[in-house]
């Protein structure tokens, strides 16, 4: 059996507030989308705690929340809900009428391909900086996929598409955060600079979106009721085998 140290889906998530509210509105997110509480430290245990407590916290939250809205969802004006109906039919549209010379699943697995070669636990500035100029080119070749079918109904591929774009915008985000960090933390290890280094990285990386590229910002950690501490592990060396 080969043991591999792989990513815990993307060892991070949507900001969310302590009602589990993000940055939109009574947008709720709950559950292993969220890094409230591990961050990038992402294990296989952690989703118990997400579970339990999003459910218990976030679930009441959300009900106080709809009660105390003034103005619901269905009574707002027709045109909004049209108006982004339009939007997504002209874009499964686009797709639908692509008819250029790249395969889409090929694109895919060239994008995993190099998020496993360059983006695990260990991590060289060389090669993070290969990883984005990659996608850069995956972004240009995307543009120029070829659809086998138009058919709108259960059209597999279609869908396909149009998460593969996302989905190279999320790598992206994550390969450049990972650039910027200049230390070894958690799950990521740097080779350049092989230890932590709370004064300039004890901060979230946090990634909105832009055609041009993930615009990275920092947030400060709060560190008053639990100061950071190295983990030292004592291995008794005396003890026989």
């Amino acid at each position: 059996m080969k043991i591999f140290p792989g990513m815990h889906y993307t060892m991070g998530g949507l900001w969310v507030d302590y009602n589990l509210m993000t940055n939109i509105p009574g947008l709720f997110a709950g559950g292993e989308c969220n890094f409230e509480y591990h961050g990038a430290n992402r294990l296989g245990a952690n989703a118990l705690l997400s579970c339990t407590f999003d459910g218990l916290k976030g679930g009441p939250k959300i009900v106080q929340y709809c009660k105390g809205l003034k103005q619901r969802s269905c009574d707002s004006d027709s045109s909004l809900f049209d108006a982004e109906e339009r939007r997504m039919t002209a874009r499964l549209d686009e797709i639908a009428n692509m008819r250029g010379s790249e395969n889409a699943y090929v694109i895919h697995q060239e994008l995993g391909q190099m998020m496993t070669n360059n983006v695990t636990v260990v991590r060289r500035n060389d090669e993070l900086k290969g990883g984005i100029e990659k996608i850069h080119e995956l972004k240009e070749r995307v543009g120029r996929v070829g659809i086998g079918s138009s058919t709108a109904v259960y059209n597999q591929e279609l869908l396909f598409v149009n998460q593969l774009t996302n989905g190279l915008e999320l790598a992206h985000a994550i390969v450049e955060g990972a650039l910027q960090r200049d230390e070894s933390r958690g799950a990521h290890y740097k080779p350049e600079f092989p230890e932590r280094d709370d004064e300039n990285w004890l901060k979230t990386t946090k990634a909105a979106y832009s055609p041009a590229g993930p615009q990275l910002s920092y947030e400060e950690v709060d560190i008053r009721f639990i100061p950071p501490r190295k983990r030292v592990y004592n291995v008794d060396k005396t003890a026989s085998a």
